[in-house]
């Protein structure tokens, strides 16, 4: 028998060799698994002040601190919410908003992103600049008792290239499927219509309005709504006139009769027919009002006529 031979005959010998007693044993895993606490087994202490440091911040944000009116506002369908924040009612029971907080998010990142696409070097007249973020414009002036303040509001982003106003929405699914069946809201459209004012008021080009509504939970942009259409100053004019109205009117009801009376024919006046988030925060609102000192002010019948005189739709505007 060759060498080899003798090699491959010990080889299979030592394979067939039963095993010791001592190598019967498993062998000891030499990482052990590590079983992590359930939130069961430890109650969150930091989360707390955690929470409490980040609501704060959201609350104290510049957005959420606003008092005067501004363009996103001035297009709501509610008569009341309108009315309480024009009379400078503060708000109850509001939540610090997660989800505006998101929409924020983005709009700061945006803020950034697209200025670093224009040309550089010295331009004097910004004829290289074709983006420009966060661009504030004063879109009116309102006027009443106590004195009168400018509407002013920013524009996220204005092209210089195509005259567009563009607008983002950080929104749900649910207001994805509505944006994209019926566009967008009164409010939103009003908003669009009067930053082109704002743009028109500095002699600043402008032809068209954009929204683009974002997807908040997808996993891309592909469920992204986008609106874009020619810029019509008339819902502007509508909205700015509208609110002018209003205030006259609760002027006049205050200097007639009394802030008190101003303030029960304020709570007279209708929410909202479709949705308004402001609707509920205030004072006299469903169970709020057993919160707070009721009003037992008369509100004459002919003040109660000036009511219906207020639209709270655009004319031609489709609330369902």
């Amino acid at each position: 028998m060759s060498s080899k031979a003798n090699i491959l005959a010990v080889a299979q010998a030592k394979a067939k060799k039963p095993a010791s007693s001592d190598q019967s044993q498993p062998a000891e895993p030499v990482h052990k698994t590590y079983t992590f606490p359930t939130p069961q087994d430890d109650e969150p202490t930091l989360w707390p002040e955690i929470r409490t440091i980040i609501e704060t911040s959201i609350r104290d944000n510049p957005r959420n601190r606003q008092v005067k009116l501004g363009p996103s506002e001035l297009g709501t369908d509610s008569l009341h919410t309108l009315a309480a924040k024009l009379a400078g009612w503060p708000q109850v029971n509001q939540q610090a908003g997660w989800a505006t907080f998101v929409g924020t998010c983005v709009h700061a990142q945006f803020e950034k992103l697209f200025p670093t696409l224009n040309r550089t070097g010295f331009d004097p007249d910004d004829t290289n600049v074709r983006w420009e973020t966060e661009k504030k414009v004063q879109v009116g002036h309102l006027s009443g008792l106590y004195g009168g303040y400018d509407i002013s509001g920013h524009i996220d982003l204005y092209d210089r290239k195509t005259a567009t106003t563009a607008d983002w929405k950080v929104v749900s699914k649910t207001t994805l499927t509505l944006a994209k069946s019926k566009g967008p809201s009164q409010q939103y459209r009003i908003q669009a219509s009067l930053y082109g004012l704002g743009l028109a008021n500095e002699d600043l080009p402008v032809e068209r309005n954009a929204i683009y509504f974002l997807p908040k939970s997808s996993v891309s942009l592909n469920d992204t709504v986008p609106w874009e259409t020619d810029w019509d100053p008339q819902p502007a004019k509508w909205a700015l006139a509208r609110a002018q109205l209003l205030v006259n009117f609760m002027d006049i009801i205050e200097q007639a009769d009394g802030p008190e009376v101003r303030d029960a024919w304020i709570s007279l006046l209708p929410e909202s027919p479709t949705h308004d988030f402001n609707d509920g925060t205030w004072g006299d609102d469903g169970p709020l009002s057993d919160l707070n000192e009721p009003n037992k002010a008369i509100v004459p019948d002919k003040w109660k006529q000036l009511i219906p005189l207020l639209e709270a739709t655009y004319p031609g505007e489709k609330n369902e």
